[in-house]
């Protein structure tokens, strides 16, 4: 079955949105491997490195980042477990970074900090596992660099280089360890926010719905019911108000038991949205009433909205009663007028609904 047009649209912009978030962190990071450049050319004007290393290092980070580039942009990211690549990005640049070393010279120890960098860029991301992984790779691939330079150059400092292999040794795993930690505690304060987000919204429900219904309760009506009032004061509007009273509802409880009367209450309140559209206000006003609120709505057009509640109300089957018991309602209708306050207009909504009741009961009477 396709899916809605809607959801379709929701889901297209959710990933639009990520892939965005995506690009800017891609984007950081190609920066920050910018400053790498900065510091190899920086290296190379004082004769710390060879030109030849730090135009082949700085070449290298740019294809990198125009690479990763286009694979956000063309969306082939999203093809992989991690559409973010943190992964492939952080591991791409430690062996660049090993290469680098190669032919650093005297500048490779202060270049070892760049590790620290690539590494850093994974922690807000990726588990101590990946950590942990990416921290193997660069141990790896920097003694393979420093194996290399010794075929190349018997003569080096091998205690230097031993000792600057252990101190990586010991500096990654425990920066990949700390990352993991750190990311772990990441994820748990955005679990607690969005656990305190559901929480606020099930407070603010709770705050104006009817906990029976599930329809607005009174406040919420009452504070639409202030801002209705203000818009058609100041615009000229009209508006109307049914208030709705289910008939001999007392003898509905006992007769068949309040937790009847609970459900017919619920069946009730379900029935009457069905009437309505989606800019009108409905809830429960107390006990059995509840209200309706009609913006930019006559007194012909509230009266036949308010017959079309009634009468499917009185055709309805209420499974919660024996087959064959009917519910009805009686509605007042009143209709506002300019310079007219809310209690007023409620008030002749009030008194339409008892002469309603008055000439029988399930009509609709418009004041």
């Amino acid at each position: 079955m396709p899916e809605p047009r809607s959801e379709l649209k929701s889901g297209v912009e959710t990933t639009l949105e990520r892939q965005s978030l995506r690009v800017g962190r891609f984007l950081m990071a190609a920066g920050t491997s910018f400053l790498v450049c900065v510091a190899l050319v920086i290296c190379a004007f004082l004769g710390l490195v060879p030109w030849q290393a730090a135009l082949q290092g700085s070449l290298g980070i740019v294809v990198l980042a125009a690479v990763f580039y286009v694979l956000f942009r063309s969306g082939l990211n999203l093809h992989f477990a991690d559409p973010s690549l943190i992964t492939e990005q952080v591991a791409c640049a430690l062996l660049l970074l090993a290469y680098v070393m190669y032919y650093a010279g005297p500048a490779r120890t202060p270049l070892l900090l760049f590790y620290l960098v690539a590494l850093l860029f994974g922690v807000l991301r990726l588990n101590a596992r990946r950590l942990l992984a990416l921290a193997v790779l660069a141990l790896a691939a920097h003694a393979v660099m420093l194996h290399l330079q010794y075929l190349r150059n018997p003569g080096m400092d091998v205690r230097s280089a031993l000792t600057e292999f252990i101190v990586l040794a010991v500096v990654l795993p425990w920066f990949a360890v700390m990352g993991g930690y750190v990311g772990r505690l990441r994820t748990r304060l955005a679990d607690s926010y969005r656990d305190l987000q559901r929480a606020s919204l099930r407070i603010e429900e709770l705050a104006v719905r009817d906990e029976l219904t599930g329809a607005y309760n009174r406040r919420f009506l009452m504070d639409q019911l202030a801002r209705e009032h203000s818009r058609a004061e100041r615009q000229a509007t009209a508006y109307s108000v049914c208030l709705i009273d289910l008939d001999h509802f007392k003898s509905i409880n006992d007769r068949f038991g309040h937790a009847a009367g609970d459900a017919v209450l619920r069946h009730f309140a379900a029935l009457v949205p069905q009437e309505l559209r989606s800019i009108d206000a409905y809830g429960r006003f107390g006990g059995e009433e509840f209200l309706v609120i009609l913006p930019d709505t006559g007194r012909e057009g509230a009266a036949a909205c308010a017959e079309r509640v009634r009468a499917r109300t009185a055709a309805a089957a209420f499974p919660e009663l024996p087959a064959g018991q009917k519910v009805t309602i009686t509605i007042g209708v009143a209709t506002h007028v300019k310079g007219e306050e809310v209690s007023a207009l409620l008030g002749r909504a009030d008194a339409a609904l008892y002469q309603g009741k008055a000439q029988g009961r399930d009509k609709v009477v418009a004041a």
